[in-house]
């Protein structure tokens, strides 16, 4: 059976692409926020928020389903007389499906509390949302697998349009939290659209990966133990939030939420959107270890201090331009988050190298120590904003630690 085809381009020419992309998705991820913020009352903006955090902390989740597939798939393209294995769509949508039982299922425990008066509505928008995000984040996954970058550029960019056109036209029809918040769930089945307007996608939609239907599932649950940490940390946080504290506190929240969202976009969507095209990467100097990994993450440090400064110049500014005035928030917090930000984005790339090594406990183990030290700095009896930062500022630091320590040689890992 011959091997599904490799992507045209350069890795250059790929990397502009998937570039571009990422700066179409943010700009459509943050004018869904502009949109949501000058449509609703703060108070039903921080409703709509905390869905828009449930369902991409679910999303996130599935980050696991991507990342796999782009390693399975990758992997069979580059090895020379292995077979390759299952195909890897069917096995991301039957992790959806299970996914989204475990959502419906679980529902009562949290639904009503979380999601108030249409708990049933958006829990069903919710679990149909997750069921097509798992075949979207196989198709984007094997694209990245296949190195079809032009491809996977269009697919991350179309699936943001939609979003936002989507949560527009609720936005001018019925101008409601509810209306706005299946809209945003309504965009994950765009990928079924760009698989039949496209060959490559087609393509993607058949790739095989490395092993067996139930090694390939096995291994895509591995790496979602660790995207469900990074969802809870990344897109998942703000219900985190929600969820420890009182209604009244959070009713005067969005402004803090819509602060974390956009110092931390700037650095953690393109590395988000550029996962695959990190994996595949380190993939190919997977030789060097460490090495390889070392000087990306001097440069996101360095973007995060120079994003730090820039937030405490202009970001009181921008945040009451933008939202309006009754989302005012401090030069310091703002900057303090750019910081907090730019820790996670350390934590994602470090993540990155450590799974296209394959060392898929280690790069789980990471990302769960991450999430259980914010989670443990978000109990302290602090105001919300300073323990809010102080979780997203420390809690990644021992993750990131195991992750370096994991890309060690084998030999100096066990002296």
């Amino acid at each position: 059976m011959s091997r599904p085809a490799r992507g045209h381009g350069s890795s250059g020419a790929g990397a502009r692409a998937v570039g571009a992309a990422t700066v179409v998705a943010a700009a459509a991820g943050y004018l869904v926020l502009v949109v949501a913020a000058r449509t609703l009352s703060p108070a039903e903006n921080a409703q709509f928020l905390v869905f828009w955090s449930t369902l991409f902390g679910l999303f996130g989740v599935l980050g696991g389903v991507q990342q796999e597939s782009t390693r399975a798939v990758g992997s069979t393209a580059v090895a020379v007389g292995s077979p390759p294995g299952a195909r890897v769509l069917p096995v991301s949508l039957g992790i959806g499906v299970g996914l989204a039982a475990l959502v419906a299922a679980s529902a009562p425990l949290w639904a009503t509390a979380l999601l108030d008066t249409h708990a049933v509505a958006l829990t069903a928008s919710l679990a149909v949302a997750v069921v097509a995000y798992a075949g979207h984040s196989g198709v984007l996954g094997a694209l990245a697998g296949l190195r079809s970058w032009p491809t996977t550029a269009w697919l991350l960019a179309s699936e943001s349009l939609v979003r936002l056109l989507g949560v527009a036209v609720a936005a001018a029809v019925v101008g409601v939290a509810l209306g706005l918040q299946v809209a945003s769930a309504a965009a994950a089945v765009t990928w079924l659209v760009v698989v039949a307007v496209l060959p490559l996608a087609r393509r993607a939609a058949g790739a095989r990966g490395e092993g067996t239907a139930p090694l390939q599932a096995r291994r895509m649950l591995t790496a979602m133990i660790a995207s469900s940490a990074s969802a809870a940390l990344v897109v998942g946080y703000p219900t985190i939030l929600r969820a420890s504290t009182s209604p009244e506190v959070w009713a005067t929240a969005a402004p803090l939420v819509l602060a974390i969202s956009m110092t931390r976009a700037p650095l953690l969507m393109p590395l988000t959107a550029f996962q695959g095209f990190a994996i595949s990467h380190f993939l190919e100097q997977r030789h060097r270890g460490m090495a390889a990994l070392l000087p990306v993450l001097g440069g996101i440090a360095a973007v995060a201090s120079v994003g730090a400064l820039a937030a405490a110049l202009v970001g009181p500014w921008l945040m009451t331009a933008i939202f309006g005035p009754a989302y005012e928030v401090s030069s310091a917090l703002l900057a303090v988050l750019t910081l907090a930000g730019g820790s996670l984005a350390l934590l994602t790339i470090s993540g990155s190298a450590v799974i296209a090594v394959g060392r898929h406990s280690w790069y789980a183990a990471g990302w769960v120590l991450a999430a259980v030290g914010a989670g443990a700095l978000l109990l302290l009896d602090l105001p919300l904003a300073v323990r809010t930062a102080l979780s997203l500022a420390i809690g990644p630091v021992p993750g990131i630690a195991l992750h370096l320590w994991a890309l060690r040689p084998a030999r100096e890992r066990a002296s």
